[in-house]
């Protein structure tokens, strides 16, 4: 679960995740997503706040294609391969950039 406030995002941390991949996920700081919630670890079903150093989140939804994400956020078709490194997309997948 996603919800973007003004500043920040609410993110629900899943099975298998740790700081450190929601970090890379997020492309935020480790050091400062501890700080921000008061925490040395993550737990499963734990509700955390991330900095927001990003303009866009994007989660792929079905028949969605590099064409239809980029009109929709406003960017180039270009940019979001960039941002996904051409790679094949995923339902669910989060795409931040």
């Amino acid at each position: 679960m996603q919800i973007t406030t003004k500043s920040n995002l609410i993110y629900k941390v899943k099975n298998k995740d740790t700081i450190q991949s929601i970090c890379r996920m997020f492309k935020v700081d480790a050091n400062s997503l501890k700080a921000l919630n008061k925490i040395v670890d993550v737990q499963e079903n734990d509700v955390i706040l991330l900095p927001k150093p990003y303009e866009h989140i994007y989660v792929v939804k079905p028949l969605d294609t590099y064409e239809k994400i980029a009109h929709e956020l406003g960017v180039s078709e270009e940019k979001i391969i960039q941002v996904t490194k051409g790679k094949k997309m995923f339902i669910g997948q989060t795409i931040v950039f």
